[in-house]
């Protein structure tokens, strides 16, 4: 839901959270979040990305360990920790190779 409202609020990233008190780390992990049950949750790349409500409280868990790479490509942002797996690396790139 957060990732939501500020797309719909028409602000950027940066000026979103701070307006709300939120840390970027936390809005960043939520995103995460949002874009790996997507792609669990995804057979077939969709015509239309989907989006997937999160609870409030997969926002409170613990952070994760900081990236271990970050691909940047236009506003989408895919931030991959040394512990992902390869079999969920290769789901990522699978969708990447058709989305570019």
């Amino acid at each position: 839901m957060l990732i939501k409202e500020r797309m719909e609020s028409g602000m950027t990233v940066r000026e979103w959270y701070h307006d709300r008190n939120i840390k970027e780390p936390q809005y960043y992990y939520c995103l995460r979040i949002l874009r790996r049950k997507v792609v669990e949750n995804t057979e077939q790349i969709p015509q239309v990305s989907p989006f997937v409500e999160l609870s409030v409280n997969i926002c409170q868990e613990q952070f994760p360990a900081p990236a271990a790479a970050v691909i940047r490509k236009g506003n989408i942002i895919i931030e991959v920790t040394e512990s992902a797996s390869a079999g969920f690396i290769q789901k990522v790139m699978e969708v990447l190779a058709n989305a570019w």
